[in-house]
């Protein structure tokens, strides 16, 4: 709710619509607070009411009330229909939104190609992630023909841009060496800029990095680091690492650091045997969960295992 409601406040104060539309955001005051005091029924109402006087700001408002669930339940057809008026009204995010809506195929029917349009649109009006989304369909050749140059010039643009999924792209393509060459340096400078809980994948690159020594001594302390930041982001494969760093770290302490180290190892094997449907993994968290065992103090546990249930109910980022 707070990102969306930056991103509303940036369109309210920063642009001039295009057609010799009046200010847009003018009218929408008072269905905006009604938004922030949670007052979904009286706003969508309110949204609505300047939407079907072709207001592109309302248009976008009310097709995030059905994406979102705001007070309603979540409509994704209807969602895409309101992205569709409000993009028409040449709404940049409800460019990139509708682009999403022809990608995915929900709330309409799946086509590549009217995604590259929108996508293209988007970034045409600014938004750098759209870029990227509309190189990626060129790399792979998905709806549209493929074209490596481009792919990857729309990728690379979008990432100099600041775009988050681009440079989360791009790390794992210079990793992988998928769609560009394969190049390490490349891809440790693009995850130093984008690693963290938003982007938990980054993170376990990055952490390899550390881990492996690519390019670089071992350092487990960074290695460990970034593990867990991909794993409080919930991206399963951190987790049996960041439980084996956390114990073999414990077992070579000798400061008063000892009891964290304990509890961080009890609470992400604990994560790991509840998470992981890989059999392999689930008889190294066996494992590793009777030695913890044997160390833990039993006053401790009730605690750990509401932390451990508490992370598991959050959804993911």
């Amino acid at each position: 709710m707070g990102l969306v409601f930056v991103i509303i406040s940036v369109f309210y104060n920063s642009f001039v619509w295009a057609n010799n539309q009046t200010d847009w955001a003018a009218p929408l005051h008072n269905a905006q607070e009604l938004l922030a005091n949670e007052r979904y029924e009286q706003a969508l109402t309110a949204f609505k009411k300047q939407a079907e006087r072709n207001n592109g700001l309302a248009q976008f408002n009310v097709a995030l009330f059905y994406d979102l669930a705001w007070g309603i339940a979540r409509n994704r057809s209807l969602a895409c229909q309101w992205y569709e008026k409000a993009a028409k009204n040449n709404m940049p995010v409800a460019m990139q939104a509708l682009g999403q809506c022809f990608y995915d195929g929900t709330g309409v029917e799946k086509n590549k190609k009217f995604a590259y349009n929108w996508f293209s649109k988007a970034f045409e009006q600014g938004i750098a992630d759209a870029a990227c989304q509309a190189g990626e369909l060129l790399l792979v050749g998905d709806g549209v023909d493929i074209d490596i140059i481009n792919g990857q010039r729309l990728c690379l643009e979008a990432a100099q841009q600041g775009s988050i999924f681009a440079q989360s792209k791009l790390a794992h393509w210079y990793f992988t060496g998928q769609y560009f060459p394969q190049d390490y340096q490349q891809a440790f400078n693009w995850l130093q800029q984008v690693a963290s809980i938003k982007s938990p994948e980054s993170a376990y690159l990055l952490a390899q990095f550390y881990d492996q020594g690519i390019g670089m001594d071992v350092d487990n302390k960074l290695a460990l680091y970034w593990y867990e930041i991909a794993a409080i982001g919930k991206y399963q494969q951190a987790y049996l690492p960041t439980a084996l760093l956390y114990w073999q770290t414990f077992n070579k302490a000798e400061n008063d650091n000892k009891e964290q180290l304990l509890a961080k190892s009890y609470l992400w094997t604990k994560v790991l045997s509840l998470s992981s449907e890989e059999e392999k993994e689930k008889e190294i968290a066996h494992t590793l969960f009777a030695k913890i065992m044997e160390e833990i103090p039993p006053t401790w546990i009730e605690n750990l295992d509401e932390k451990v249930n508490m992370y598991l109910a959050k959804p993911s980022n």
